[in-house]
C-alpha cells in the first residue's frame, strides 16, 4: 500500500468565487472540478478565466456538479493527453449542454473548441451516489450535495485518511432537492464559503412573498418576468408556482427548457418527481414566435434565462412588458451585470444602448447554497482535523472565526500547496 501523504494544490476558487479547481495528490493525481471564471463587464479583458496551470500529468478528474464555475474548463483538458473524468449522469448531461452554449458565447476567447467538447463527452464515466471508485490505492465516492440536479460532495480515502470536498451544497430541503447527505466524518475538509458572512431568509416566507407579489401584479394586468438561471433556479420556480398558484399562464424560455427536459429524464434525482412532472406539463414551453408573443400579450408569468439579464430571451421580454408589469430576481446579480443595473439604477444595456427600465424590480434570495449557520453546523458535524476554505469573498474572516471555535482552518490563495 502506498503510504504517501495527501497533498492539495489550490488552482482556483481560493479567496474568490469562480474557476473551482483542486489537484489532490495521493498515489493518484486527481483534479476535483475544473471550472471557468465567468466574465462580464467587470472583467472586460477576460483575464484569469481558467484555473492555474498544473505541473505534470493527471490520472483522473472528478466533477462535483455541472455549473460552469466548476465544469467550464473540462473540455480544455482534452487539448492534452486525455484522461477519464467522473460525475453523476445528470451532471454530464447538463455540463455538455453548458459547454456548447459557453463555446458559442465566448467564441474566439474560448479556451477550447468543439472537438474538445466531443473528446470530453467521450471520456466521461458515470459515478453514482455512494458508489466507490478505486484508482490505485485511493477510493473516491460521491455524496448528494442538495445543490442542483446530480450535485455531489467528493470523498477521497487514502492510507486511512479521508478528504471531503464539499463542492457547492445546501443542507435544507428545497422543492426540487433533498438537503445534502454528507459522510459522517472526514479528516480533512475543503469547504465552500459562498455565504460564510450572511444568512438566507426563511424559504417559506420567501415563497409567500413571491406569490403575493405575482398575484398583485397579475391583478393590475401586468406580466411577471422572472429572470432565472437555467440550471436549478428555473426548475425550482416552476415547482413553487405549481404548488402555490393556479389559473395563471406560466411560460418557460431560453436554455431553461432544455435543462428542464434533462431534469424530467433524471427524475430519480428529484425530491418529488410526480409534482415536478405535473408542473412541467402545466408550463408553456415558448418554442414558437406565437408562444413568445402570447407571453406578454396577457397577464402571465415568464421564467426565462439569463438570470443576470446579460443575454437570453429575458432581455427581449423586458422590452415588451406593459407598465403594470414587474421583474423579480431570485438569484444573485454580480455588480455591473444588467440584473444589478436594473435593481440599482433602473437601467439595462441592450445591443449597446442604455435602456431605461420603468417597471419595478424586486430581489428575493432563493439561494441554493448553505448560509453561515449551516456552514458552522456542517463543520461541527464533520469535525475535521483541517479545513481548507474556498469559493467565497471573505474566506480569511471565516477561517479566523472557525479558529476561534478550535478548528484548524486556513484560507489559502490560488497557487498555494497544502500538505495534509
Amino acid at each position: 500500500m502506498d503510504t504517501s501523504p495527501m497533498r492539495v494544490h489550490c488552482l482556483g476558487s481560493c479567496q474568490e468565487v469562480g474557476r473551482s479547481c483542486f489537484l489532490v495528490e495521493t498515489d493518484q493525481r486527481t483534479l476535483f472540478d475544473y471550472g471557468l471564471k465567468i466574465y462580464s463587464r467587470q472583467n472586460p479583458k477576460k483575464q484569469n478565466l481558467m484555473p492555474l496551470p498544473y505541473q505534470g500529468d493527471i490520472d483522473a478528474m472528478v466533477l462535483s456538479h455541472a455549473h460552469l464555475d466548476h465544469s467550464g474548463c473540462i473540455p480544455e483538458l482534452y487539448t492534452r493527453p486525455p484522461v477519464h473524468w467522473f460525475g453523476t449522469p445528470p451532471t454530464m448531461e447538463i455540463a455538455s449542454l453548458l459547454w456548447a452554449d459557453s463555446l458559442k458565447i465566448m467564441g474566439e476567447d474560448s479556451p477550447y473548441q468543439e472537438m474538445h467538447v466531443n473528446r470530453a463527452e467521450n471520456r466521461y464515466a458515470p459515478l453514482l451516489y455512494e458508489q466507490v471508485l478505486s484508482l490505485g490505492d485511493t477510493d473516491y465516492s460521491l455524496h448528494d450535495a442538495g445543490h442542483i440536479l446530480g450535485s455531489a460532495m467528493v470523498k477521497a480515502k487514502h492510507n486511512g485518511k479521508t478528504l471531503l470536498y464539499s463542492g457547492d451544497f445546501k443542507m435544507g430541503d428545497t422543492r426540487m432537492h433533498k438537503g445534502a447527505v454528507p459522510p459522517e466524518e472526514a479528516d480533512y475538509l475543503i469547504l465552500e464559503s459562498t455565504y460564510s458572512n450572511r444568512e438566507h431568509p426563511n424559504r417559506e416566507e420567501l415563497e409567500k412573498k413571491l406569490i403575493s407579489t405575482i398575484e398583485e401584479t397579475i391583478d393590475l394586468g401586468g406580466t411577471v418576468l422572472l429572470p432565472a438561471f437555467a440550471v436549478g433556479r428555473s426548475q425550482e420556480l416552476l415547482s413553487v408556482l405549481h404548488s402555490r398558484l393556479r389559473g395563471i399562464p406560466v411560460f418557460l424560455d431560453g436554455m431553461s427548457k432544455a435543462v428542464t427536459n434533462i431534469y424530467l429524464n433524471n427524475d430519480d434525482y428529484i425530491r418529488d418527481p410526480k409534482s415536478f412532472r405535473e408542473a412541467a406539463q402545466e408550463t408553456i414551453f415558448a418554442d414558437s414566435i406565437r408562444d413568445k408573443k402570447d407571453a406578454t400579450a396577457e397577464p402571465s408569468i415568464i421564467v426565462s434565462t439569463a438570470g443576470m439579464m446579460e443575454g437570453g430571451p429575458a432581455l427581449r421580454y423586458l422590452q415588451h412588458l406593459n407598465p403594470a408589469s414587474r421583474l423579480i430576481f431570485t438569484g444573485y446579480n454580480v455588480e455591473g451585470t444588467n440584473g444589478w443595473r436594473i435593481l440599482n439604477q433602473s437601467k439595462a444595456l441592450v445591443d449597446g444602448y442604455e435602456l431605461e427600465v420603468s417597471v419595478p424590480a424586486d430581489y428575493l434570495d432563493f439561494s441554493a447554497h448553505v448560509g453561515h449557520s449551516g456552514l458552522v453546523d456542517f463543520v461541527k458535524k464533520v469535525n475535521p482535523e483541517k479545513i481548507i476554505l474556498n469559493h467565497g469573498d471573505d474566506t480569511p474572516g471565516f477561517a479566523q472565526e472557525l479558529a476561534g471555535m478550535g478548528f484548524d482552518a486556513v484560507a489559502p490563495k490560488n497557487g498555494d500547496t497544502i500538505d495534509l
